[in-house]
């Protein structure tokens, strides 16, 4: 999706979301994720294999894709393997494939992830959590171009591009000796780094039009806009969960929105259940050190005074609004003064 929109002023108006700025399935026109874009582009044109690293959320699988579809692979399968999500006692036949009879359960021959990808791409999400006995056999299998399924001596022969991912540090990993490093070194060819939502700036309005839009249509609800105060919380906000987190939280204001545009009111329930006390002294960590990023204190006053404000200053409903009870309502106004 391309675009000649530079810039999501405070007017911007619903129907022009399909025209915001993007590359690949993905919107953005932060400094950041241009560079991404460019970095895709050029990586896509190789055959090595490819690390991509970023927080939970970021759109790990999206970058994925996008290294596959502009590649000269595209025509050929594109696989995804969660290896958070496969049993440990399943990996190997899921990887290579197996013969009938191969265990107990195997009524038939199946191919594997690898048999599967052959003449495209394999994306292997969540590598860090693949069983260290598991990689050594995935090693092999690159360094040979074969894959031998559970149960049979013969191998077969694939073409096959790796595209991992993870957000976790994996020198780190390989330090404990959870991550063999030859594998790390095999697939580690190509890197992309995704940003964090929070280093990508006025994107995150950019993204929350396209989610209003969306769930709109999905909820069957009139095309509703953000008010100034709701953009700004969204400017503010780190959002550790990033995109996802977004996402989420935009479909939910527009499930109890009950109005022509998104107040703060229908976004800080999301945000207060969101914050971790983790979360919460990293932004006042940050704000010691200059960073300019508002704690969670200030944010909860900030937006408790504007929920009060657009209520006539009504505490019973100010709580109601926000989810919480009038004694925790007094609790905030008490830590806000």
């Amino acid at each position: 999706m391309t675009s000649n929109i530079t810039h999501l002023s405070s007017q911007t108006e619903p129907h022009l979301a399909e025209h915001f700025a993007g590359r690949f399935g993905m919107l953005g026109q932060s400094p950041a994720m241009q560079a991404l874009f460019e970095q895709i582009e050029v990586v896509a044109k190789a055959q090595g294999p490819v690390m991509i690293s970023g927080e939970s959320g970021t759109g790990k699988e999206l970058v994925a894709q996008a290294l596959h579809q502009q590649s000269e692979r595209a025509e050929g399968p594109f696989v995804v393997v969660n290896c958070a999500g496969i049993p440990g006692e399943l990996l190997e036949a899921e990887f290579f494939g197996h013969t009938r009879g191969a265990f107990t359960g195997a009524s038939e021959a199946r191919p594997g992830m690898l048999q599967q990808a052959n003449g495209g791409s394999l994306f292997l999400d969540e590598i860090s959590d693949m069983p260290i006995s598991l990689q050594a056999k995935l090693l092999r299998a690159l360094q040979d171009g074969a894959v031998r399924p559970v149960g049979r001596n013969q191998e077969d022969h694939v073409n096959v591009r790796i595209i991992a991912a993870t957000h976790d540090n994996l020198r780190k990993k390989i330090a404990r000796g959870e991550f063999r490093k030859d594998l790390f070194y095999r697939l580690d060819t190509f890197q992309i780094q995704i940003p964090a939502l929070r280093e990508r700036g006025d994107d995150k309005l950019l993204l929350a039009r396209n989610f209003l839009d969306t769930y709109c249509r999905e909820q069957d609800k009139p095309v509703l806009g953000l008010s100034e105060e709701a953009r700004q919380l969204l400017l503010d906000y780190h959002f550790p969960g990033n995109v996802r987190e977004l996402q989420n939280l935009i479909e939910r204001a527009v499930a109890f929105c009950d109005s022509d545009q998104i107040e703060t009111a229908h976004l800080l329930p999301g945000i207060r259940q969101s914050q971790t006390p983790v979360s919460a002294h990293a932004d006042e960590q940050a704000l010691l050190t200059g960073s300019g990023m508002p704690t969670m204190h200030e944010l909860q006053s900030r937006y408790l005074k504007m929920v009060l404000s657009e209520v006539n200053d009504n505490k019973q409903r100010a709580a109601e609004i926000l989810g919480i009870g009038r004694r925790t309502l007094y609790r905030w106004l008490q830590q806000g003064k």
